[in-house]
């Protein structure tokens, strides 16, 4: 970061040096009328010069490109520093020079940037590398302005270069990059034409294209008018340039305040979104004072506004908008926007001036009107910018975790996507969740005892099909002692006639799924029983007086049922005390979803309340939900639990959220949040802090680390207050002292 935010400054020095010296050079031999030729001359020449830095940006090399072109700039404008005290046309290549020159500098080194931080952390620094940058345009600034009177515009020609080789020193410092994923490697037919056609199919990237073109158009509007007023005021050269000078420093020095206490606070609080519509709003305003009342001194607090939010909010959001595009598009396509589009708007702006102003022969205050509008466009764009920014981060999410190796874990078939009552005991379906080669034996030991058949039949007729003739009748009068004894044959005998199910006969049947050894025969049969075991089932599972060892394994028999009364069960389940039974509501409830039962009218808005209150609950109490047994969960989510304390909370409330946002992308973002990769993991944060309400990501925070120290020092609390609300709750069962004292001892780890 710290070499970084060196490198801004020593890139937006230069910056500022060449701009202040081709202009002060350029006004004093040629009339302000004659600008918008050249600056048309830079749209044009822009083209071929970024077809071919992003071709040599494209070879997987970027730094290496970069670094040569930086040398190349040098030498270029060493060459013709002799001759502009004597030479109109060095003094007009100077200017096209140095035009295209600070294009291809700043992309490139912002480009490199956005490489070398995960999301996460380019949101946090590059308010403070920008800062680097305005800290670097306000001390180059002051500097000309100091030495204007004591020495020639040329004579600072060697400052320029002397500070191309101190950025090209910190380049050189800076981690080697890796090689994007997918493959960068030119085929030597990266172009123009190819980067236009790639940005403007993408959503996300034709917004910034045209967020970056429509800004270029309004400052190149307020430009005009700025040195219009400027030159109509101050006669010459030398003047001129420590006028600018003074400018460019003092808007720099606010652009400076504007990044260290401002950008980085409304990037995290506000978003990109809000952050973007800074620089139009002061247009906006601008724009109506600058028409009414047309002074030196208002254009050149418009163009002052203009210039240092420029370089601090909207430079700051613009470039977080490139950071999760993949690294394969974003060196193919960032200096067409940067270099093409900016130069192509800005040839635009001064047809727009050339037409009001040379033509119409209106005065410069009138371009006013069009920077009104162009601010409008602005507003309109930094909303839909926040859009495809979310939709842009939930893609790259999802395709990294692809890539990485996550795809079949998304896709592996697990309890979630099996029938229990089609045959829990399936060898196959123990192998498949559980991974273990032992499990078969077992498996098949006890399919082939309690299931000569194969499995529970769904129906008496399969019954037959599946295993000769049905079994004998069992008396009424026995049913009551066969469901309390354990034979477990006499019981699959009572299950399977459908004419012993009654209302009232559901409870002891299903008080028999506390037994280990019974619970997969008797969901199975209470899933074949929708009509009459609906009810008592959702009664049980409401009541707080249920025995826990029957409550939480009736969820997976709900989920079976299509009635909307299941569902609403099951969304009562995941509000429920104990946390063992919430996960497994939880559980039944995406089953029904992926099954595509009916769904409750109300139910995202108590799916949301139950993350709430999830993430609502104290750390030690997160961390120390467990299960009863170590049944695997049913969904992929579990697949990447990393076994740490809160595991299963973390993965609950996941599981959760992936009722009411895409599910796909919260899958991923768990996977990223478990994983080791940085990048991911920080791509899965943001996604998670677009999409979540912002009261939900605050306290999820710090459950998944993305806390600051500060913070997390500010909100600790005392051990034993801490101890003191555990055994009040139903996530713990601590009664004696030396229990209390063991658990003191746990989370004093760390």
């Amino acid at each position: 970061m710290a070499l970084s935010a060196l490198g801004a400054f020593l890139a937006l020095g230069f910056l500022v040096l060449v701009r202040s010296l081709r202009e002060a050079l350029y006004l004093t031999r040629f009339a302000v009328e004659t600008l918008p030729y050249v600056t048309g001359a830079v749209a044009l020449l822009s083209v071929p010069v970024a077809g071919l830095f992003a071709r040599a940006l494209a070879t997987g090399r970027p730094q290496r490109a970069f670094a040569g072109t930086v040398i190349g700039v040098g030498l270029g404008i060493g060459a013709l520093a002799p001759f502009l005290a004597g030479s109109d046309v060095a003094v007009v290549v100077f200017y096209l020079w140095t035009a295209l020159s600070t294009m291809v500098v700043t992309s490139g080194f912002w480009l490199i940037t956005a490489e070398l931080f995960p999301i996460r952390g380019a949101k946090r620094v590059f308010g403070l590398i920008g800062a680097g940058g305005t800290a670097g345009a306000m001390v180059s600034g002051n500097v000309l302005a100091l030495t204007s009177g004591a020495v020639s515009v040329v004579a600072l020609v060697p400052m320029v270069l002397a500070i191309l080789a101190l950025f090209l020193l910190v380049q050189s410092a800076l981690p080697r990059l890796a090689a994007a994923p997918g493959g960068v490697e030119s085929d030597g037919r990266t172009s123009v034409r190819q980067a236009f056609r790639l940005s403007w199919s993408t959503p996300h990237l034709r917004t910034i294209a045209l967020i970056v073109a429509v800004s270029t158009v309004a400052s190149t509007l307020v430009d005009y008018q700025f040195k219009d007023f400027a030159r109509a005021s101050i006669d010459t050269s030398e003047r001129l340039a420590g006028f600018f000078g003074a400018f460019y420093g003092w808007t720099g020095a606010i652009a400076l305040v504007v990044q260290l206490f401002l950008s980085a606070r409304l990037l995290s609080r506000a978003g990109i979104a809000v952050t973007l519509a800074v620089l139009p709003t002061m247009l906006l305003l601008g724009a109506g004072a600058t028409l009414l009342i047309p002074t030196l001194l208002v254009a050149t607090l418009v163009r002052g506004a203009d210039n240092s939010l420029r370089k601090s909010l909207h430079r700051a959001g613009l470039e977080l908008l490139y950071v999760p595009i993949p690294a394969r598009v974003r060196r193919r396509t960032k200096t067409f926007v940067d270099s093409v589009a900016d130069s192509a708007a800005e040839g635009f702006g001064a047809l727009l001036i050339f037409g009001v102003v040379t033509l119409a022969g209106l005065p410069s205050r009138w371009l006013s009107v069009l920077v009104a509008a162009g601010a409008l466009a602005l507003l309109v764009l930094a909303r839909e910018s926040g859009r495809s920014y979310a939709t842009t981060i939930a893609r790259q999410l999802r395709d990294r975790v692809r890539e990485s190796g996550g795809e079949r874990a998304l896709l592996d078939e697990t309890f979630t996507n099996l029938d229990i009552r089609k045959g829990w005991r399936d060898p196959a379906v123990i192998m498949a969740t559980r991974g273990l080669a032992t499990e078969f034996a077992l498996a098949r030991a006890v399919v082939d005892a309690e299931w000569p058949t194969g499995g529970p039949p769904r129906h008496r007729s399969e019954s037959t099909a599946a295993g000769g003739a049905r079994l004998g009748p069992v008396d009424r009068a026995e049913v009551e002692t066969l469901l309390r004894g354990g034979d477990s044959e006499a019981i699959r005998r009572v299950l399977d006639d459908d004419a012993e199910w009654t209302p009232d006969r559901v409870v002891p049947i299903a008080r028999l799924l506390a037994r280990d050894r019974l619970y997969r025969l008797v969901s199975g049969a209470l899933a074949r029983q929708e009509a009459i075991a609906l009810a008592p089932l959702a009664k049980l599972l409401r009541d707080p007086d249920t025995a826990f060892a029957i409550r939480r394994r009736i969820p997976a028999v709900l989920a079976e049922y299509q009635s909307e009364e299941a569902d609403e069960a099951l969304l009562d389940g995941i509000a429920a005390p104990r946390f063992e039974v919430r996960y497994r509501a939880a559980i039944g409830l995406l089953r029904r979803r992926r099954l595509g039962y009916s769904t409750s009218p109300g139910a995202a808005r108590r799916v949301w309340a139950a993350v709430r209150a999830e993430v609502s609950r104290e750390r030690p109490v997160w961390e120390l939900q467990r299960l009863l047994d170590d049944d695997p969960a049913d969904d992929n989510l579990a697949a990447s639990s990393l076994g740490s304390r809160g595991a299963l909370s973390l993965e609950h409330t996941f599981r959760l959220l992936t009722m009411v946002l895409d599910p796909e992308a919260v899958s991923s973002a768990y996977r990223g949040l478990t994983s080791g990769d940085e990048h991911l993991r920080s791509l899965a944060l943001e996604y998670l802090e677009q999409s979540l309400p912002e009261d939900i990501g605050t306290r999820l925070w710090p459950f998944v680390g993305d806390q600051s120290e500060h913070r997390r020092a500010r909100d600790a609390r005392p051990i034993d207050e801490v101890i003191s609300d555990l055994v009040t709750t139903d996530a713990t069962y601590i009664v004696s002292e030396e229990e209390r004292r063991a658990l003191r001892d746990l989370l004093s780890e760390d």
